[in-house]
């Protein structure tokens, strides 16, 4: 199932990569070309993979999350990745990194005793030292919901003005509504999954994390594969044809009449919704479609591991915090 998304592709050929014996292969970047790809691949060493260190993996995993892009064409690694007789030899790879023992948490639903919090900066030397407070979020999803709704109806204008027109726009479908907080937990070679795993990372150089204790009452919706955010999205649909229209086709190169889930409907039932790390590596990027209804949908923008509190009363800092920064080589330590 990892296969069938690109996420999950390009994590594998990134494993592949770093464990391959062929002169080619390199510990960052894939080759464009089918005969290189396909030679690396054909050449990786399985007791190297079994090998990797959790920390490894999650830097092969980190690179994957990087590349993600939704409003955009799939660029020649991508395109490369789902010839047939590529995706046969990540099949090897998928099951040998599945079967290490550090990735066994990754089907996991959202850990509610090790949640953290994150607050990254660009530099360090004045970084914020005031102690996180987390604000009540009030009608922050009602705003959401209006905004969407409005910035919808602009584009269905656009496209009655001229029916062809291609016009980027927002392509995500998390609740990114004012005063929504995201959590991810603790490892213990990491101090929360958020400081390597963000999409399109602008790399931060300094990160403060919030131990975050959870209420055990809270409802979360999880998220560990298509079938889990069609069902979302089906049961709380809020329809956005026009102004997904153009940037889904670029990442998907399909037309449907899209949808998102209305997180204002969502939070009625739960307080939370988390993507696993498995959902990540199945579900972003692809076309899913509904069944409830004609149309499709598009996971875009959610981070590995990542839980977004739609009810912000059942989340508290509870705790120090704890410095972070990355090292020479791009991996994160505590200060």
């Amino acid at each position: 199932m990892m296969l069938g998304s690109p996420r999950g592709r390009f994590f594998c050929a990134n494993i592949g990569y770093a464990c391959s014996t062929h002169e080619l292969a390199s510990r960052y970047g894939l080759h464009s070309t089918l005969g290189d790809v396909v030679d690396v691949l054909a050449n990786v060493d399985f007791g190297a993979v079994a090998a990797l260190s959790e920390i490894e993996i999650l830097d092969r995993f980190a690179y994957a999350v990087d590349f993600a892009r939704y409003w955009q064409p799939p660029d020649e690694e991508d395109i490369v990745l789902v010839v047939p007789q590529v995706v046969e030899l990540l099949r090897p790879i998928a099951h040998a990194v599945l079967a290490s023992p550090h990735t066994q948490w990754w089907a996991e639903p959202v850990d509610l005793v090790n949640q953290r919090m994150v607050q990254k900066y660009d530099r360090t030397d004045d970084p914020d030292v005031t102690p996180l407070h987390i604000r009540k979020f009030e009608d922050g999803l009602e705003q959401w919901r209006a905004h969407t709704l409005d910035y919808e109806a602009t584009f269905v204008e656009y496209l009655k003005a001229d029916p062809d027109r291609q016009i980027g726009g927002e392509w995500w479908s998390i609740p990114a509504a004012n005063g929504a907080y995201d959590t991810t937990r603790a490892q213990d070679v990491l101090g929360a999954v958020e400081l390597m795993l963000v999409e399109d990372s602008p790399g931060w150089s300094f990160a403060h994390v919030w131990p975050v204790s959870i209420d055990r009452t809270s409802r979360v919706y999880e998220i560990s594969s298509p079938a889990d955010w069609a069902h979302l999205v089906d049961t709380y649909p809020l329809a956005v044809p026009a102004s997904r229209r153009s940037v889904w086709y670029d990442t998907t190169g399909e037309y449907h009449d899209w949808f998102i889930p209305d997180w204002s409907k969502v939070v009625n039932d739960y307080d939370a919704v988390h993507l696993s790390m498995i959902g990540y590596l199945t579900t972003p990027g692809i076309t899913i479609p509904l069944s409830a209804r004609s149309g499709a949908t598009v996971l875009a923008g959610w981070n590995p591991d990542t839980t977004f509190w739609l009810n912000t009363s059942f989340i508290t800092v509870d705790g120090n915090m704890t410095a972070w920064r990355p090292n020479s080589e791009n991996l994160w330590e505590p200060v």
